[in-house]
């Protein structure tokens, strides 16, 4: 739904099909122009948060930029998301939740990470990624200590989520 001043309600009532593992996040991603990079939002920060990642951080309204939300680590990777926010702010981009969500902006794509084996390789996108998720499922896993405990994990039985985005012009 689009209103009258311009803001996009989107909403979704699905059913999760459990033949399928949990799954790693579920949400919206975005590909926005890269000559607006200041970043607001209001949630777990100021360092990277997730589900079962954010007791170093507390919640607050947190101003920043595109470039300091990425974590720099030797092997690309999943970083820089936010957890349990209210609103987020990226450029012109102004997005609310219903509920809380995470959030996450980078000059990365996830192919780009996904494809580099070490950051010297990356090469910074010509614009910046958004993903703003219902939910993300937590970051710990097998492959470097214990399975991802269940309460981490996206697996509801049914899916209710409702976001608010505009394109504010005025930044």
């Amino acid at each position: 739904m689009l209103d009258l001043e311009g803001t996009i309600c989107l909403s979704l009532d699905g059913n999760f099909d459990k033949v399928f593992p949990y799954l790693p996040r579920f949400g919206l991603g975005l590909k926005l122009p890269n000559d607006k990079t200041d970043v607001t939002y209001y949630g777990y920060g100021p360092y990277e948060s997730y589900s079962d990642k954010h007791r170093a951080s507390w919640v607050d309204r947190f101003d920043t930029t595109v470039d300091d939300m990425f974590e720099d680590y030797v092997f690309p990777q999943e970083n820089g998301s936010h957890y349990n926010c209210q609103y987020a702010s990226v450029g012109n981009l102004f997005a609310k939740g219903k509920k809380p969500f995470s959030f996450q902006a980078s000059r990365y794509s996830e192919k780009e990470l996904d494809e580099k084996a070490h950051n010297f390789e990356l090469v910074p996108s010509d614009g910046i990624y958004v993903a703003l998720d219902y939910k993300q499922s937590g970051i710990g896993s097998n492959s470097c200590g214990p399975r991802l405990a269940e309460k981490y994990q996206i697996r509801e039985e049914k899916i209710e989520w409702e976001i608010s985005i505009r394109f504010d012009n005025k930044n």
